[in-house]
């Protein structure tokens, strides 16, 4: 219940705070010669909010023995700071993420042109070979195909 007044409290405290820095008379905006008051107070159950126009920070003042007194109310300002240095840090890796992609590549290193050696020749007549055998693969296949094409046409005519 009484953080639920907080709230309710707080949203009173930053309309009233809207509402401080614009004065009217009579439906029209009046000009403030001293500015905003330093501190808006907003009613709640059993006390006040205060807050601090100046520094946004809100207070709940509520009656004591003594006389009144005024305990901050608490922010997760630890977290915001927290999670703002979280998104700091990414931003921050990522601006060099994309600086390493805009870096130019690194230069090839310079081709080999010493003569070929044993090995490359033979794997240039091996290569050579694969060719001449996938040539004759291809060969028997498309006399296979033929042959099966012209045995079905014959097998059309007689049927």
């Amino acid at each position: 219940m009484r953080k639920t007044s907080l709230a309710i409290a707080v949203f009173l405290a930053s309309a009233a705070m809207a509402a401080a820095t614009e004065p009217q008379v009579a439906g029209q905006a009046v000009a403030s010669s001293e500015g905003p008051a330093r501190y808006a107070f907003n009613r709640v159950n059993d006390g006040f909010l205060r807050l601090d126009n100046v520094s946004g920070q809100i207070a709940f003042c509520s009656p004591t023995s003594a006389g009144w007194a005024c305990q901050a109310v608490p922010e997760d300002r630890a977290a915001l700071e927290k999670e703002i240095a979280r998104l700091q840090d990414e931003v921050a890796s990522l601006k060099q993420q994309v600086t390493a992609l805009r870096e130019p590549a690194p230069p090839r290193p310079p081709a080999d042109l010493s003569p070929p050696s044993a090995q490359s020749e033979r794997a240039a007549e091996l290569r050579a070979d694969l060719a001449r055998a996938k040539a004759a693969v291809q060969t028997a296949w498309q006399r296979l195909v033929d042959m099966l094409s012209g045995f079905q046409k014959d097998m059309m005519r007689k049927g």
